[in-house]
């Protein structure tokens, strides 16, 4: 796979939308123009449409515009200045999909797991993820996809070989209702396209249930407070 040049950023304001995520985001944008890795990138919005539907008009987009690559950052996320940089690293070391790590927003504390799946199928743990790292990265079954990468080979084969869509509330195959980027990793996996994650690589999930750290120490919990 050739390296990224042309980069779509998609953004989902969707019930979401923080001053925090804006500051992440215009501090991890500062960097990636810094790392001079992609000489091309575009900002995809879709503002109060349905998840499924928005995500799925993002990926159109990206595709008739010939982007290389469409990264995902939900929009109740705070991450570091260097996740953008990391992520397009990953996908240039030759990882089609891959992401970083956030937990899952509950009132619930013990609801709030890893939202990425080992390859077993059982929710992963930080310990499970570092303990099975290659290379700086663990091959998991599927992350979250609103803290992760995904190239324009992807998003082609799956329409080649399987048909639209990409993303959907309602898995017509197996006859369920799911989130709409599980459906998107269900199809990933029948065409065995690997997923990555980088075990330290971590967004705080922050919605009306507060922040969400994936480690208490993370330092994206102390530049809030700044």
């Amino acid at each position: 796979m050739k390296p990224i040049d042309s980069l779509g950023i998609g953004l989902l304001y969707y019930n979401k939308g923080l001053q925090h995520f804006e500051r992440a985001l215009f501090d991890a944008m500062q960097a990636l123009k810094a790392s001079g890795l992609i000489s091309h990138g575009e900002f995809i919005v879709r503002d109060g449409a349905p998840v499924d539907y928005a995500r799925e008009t993002i990926t159109a987009q990206a595709m008739a515009s010939g982007l290389d690559a469409v990264v995902w950052l939900d929009t109740d996320l705070i991450f570091p200045r260097d996740s953008l940089v990391k992520l397009v690293s990953m996908s240039n070391a030759g990882y089609p999909i891959a992401a970083g790590l956030y937990r899952r927003a509950t009132y619930d504390a013990a609801g709030q797991h890893l939202l990425t799946r080992m390859v077993s199928g059982q929710w992963a743990t930080l310990e499970d993820l570092r303990a099975n790292v290659q290379g700086g990265v663990t091959k998991v079954a599927m992350s979250a996809g609103g803290f992760s990468i995904v190239r324009r080979e992807v998003y082609e084969m799956m329409r080649e070989r399987l048909g639209p869509p990409w993303y959907c509330v309602y898995d017509f195959q197996q006859g369920d209702w799911c989130f709409e980027d599980t459906f998107f990793y269900r199809r990933v996996a029948k065409l065995g396209i690997p997923v990555h994650v980088d075990p330290e690589l971590h967004a705080v999930h922050w919605s009306k249930f507060g922040p969400v750290p994936v480690t208490p120490d993370q330092p994206e919990m102390v530049e809030l407070l700044r």
